[in-house]
């Protein structure tokens, strides 16, 4: 009887003995496999990227400036060999920048049919709006290092110039439609000024006086002839680049579903009164059922934490327009909240940003 349960015993132990080998050589050779494996995937993904690397440079390299080349009703004469180096200068420069493209892309339609709506109604030529996508980059409160600001990138200068608010609490310069406006009429006089699309947008990134010295100095109206610090020299082409590749997206491989661009909700303007104390822009936004940062995100122009008395055009989304529109008189918060427009248009009607942009 002992010996039946000795031999039990050792049979188990041999059993148990088996099955800890073989779990440790079967740990050995998958932790050897496991780290095979990893290295497969690590020269695999190298390879990838060797390949998105030189399909990056296949792409760019077999992309060419389409003839003929128009920009504001103008031909470009690509024969000349300092203007087509020019453009294709910044055309490859911004074609190998291809998730800044991609942004372009997905910010036109947001801004570029309401840009397009104002240059349009002041028969200024549609091209005009690629300059605001290269200047911002589409995003309406960008500050640039020389404090330019806003979709087109005005000066505090220029911005009072056309009429557009500026001060510790509000900068219209950042608003999109009021910018927009302004731009207009500014591309409007520098055109009477000089008479030619690549002499205006020269003044516009260099300045005016600038521009008209060099004129006469070198007594010629053609753009290529003038001696202007490069970044002036470059911008007009740098617009005519942006122009190629954005209104030819698909030529280019970008291909976007309607769901995927950076689209605005339609919107609605009031007027909203504070008499009396400072109100917060929590506290605004509290009136409207809004969150600070909604509020914020329809109306770029505010840009302090606070505002004081006095009377201010705000944008609404539509439903909560249409809420508060209901109520007669407002309501009374430490303010007197009234609407601009006391009739409503058809929501289908409503003017807004709805337009088709790596900073």
């Amino acid at each position: 009887m002992e010996k039946k349960k000795l031999n039990i015993f050792i049979i188990l132990m041999l059993t148990v003995v088996t099955v800890v080998f073989y779990l440790v050589y079967y740990s050995a050779e998958k932790s050897v496999q496991l780290s095979e494996l990893q290295q497969e995937i690590k020269q695999l993904r190298l390879k990838l990227d060797q390949l998105e690397t030189l399909n990056k440079k296949n792409f760019v390299n077999i992309q060419k400036v389409p003839v003929p080349l128009i920009f504001c009703g103008d031909t470009l004469d690509l024969e000349n060999q300092f203007i087509r180096e020019r453009v294709e200068r910044e055309f490859y420069s911004l074609l190998g920048d291809q998730g800044q493209l991609q942004l372009y892309m997905k910010r036109t339609q947001r801004y570029l049919p309401m840009i397009t709506s104002h240059l349009t109604d002041a028969g200024l030529p549609e091209d005009l709006k690629y300059l605001a996508v290269h200047e911002s980059a589409l995003l309406p409160k960008i500050r640039s290092r020389s404090n330019a600001v806003g979709l087109w990138q005005f000066m505090y200068s220029t911005g009072r110039l056309y009429k557009l608010k500026i001060n510790r609490y509000i900068d219209e310069r950042r608003d999109p439609q009021k910018a927009t406006k302004a731009a207009v009429r500014f591309l409007g006089d520098l055109y009477k000024q000089f008479g030619s699309w690549p002499l205006v947008l020269a003044a516009y990134n260099g300045g005016q006086g600038r521009l008209s010295r060099s004129i006469k100095k070198h007594n010629s109206n053609s753009l290529i002839d003038l001696s202007l610090p490069e970044e002036t020299e470059r911008y007009y082409f740098k617009i005519v680049a942006t122009k190629i590749i954005v209104s030819n997206a698909e030529d280019f491989g970008f291909s976007l579903d309607h769901h995927e661009y950076f689209a605005t909700p339609q919107k609605e303007e009031i007027e909203f009164t504070i008499h009396g104390n400072q109100m917060t822009l929590e506290e605004i936004a509290s009136v409207f059922d809004m969150s600070i940062v909604a509020l914020k995100e329809f109306n770029p122009q505010l840009r302090n934490t606070y505002l004081p008395q006095g009377t201010y055009e705000l944008n609404l989304p539509v439903d909560k327009y249409l809420k508060y529109k209901e109520k007669e008189n407002g309501e009374e918060i430490n303010g007197v909240f009234s609407l601009e427009n006391p009739q409503h248009p058809n929501v289908d009607d409503i003017s807004s940003s709805r337009l088709p942009s790596f900073r």
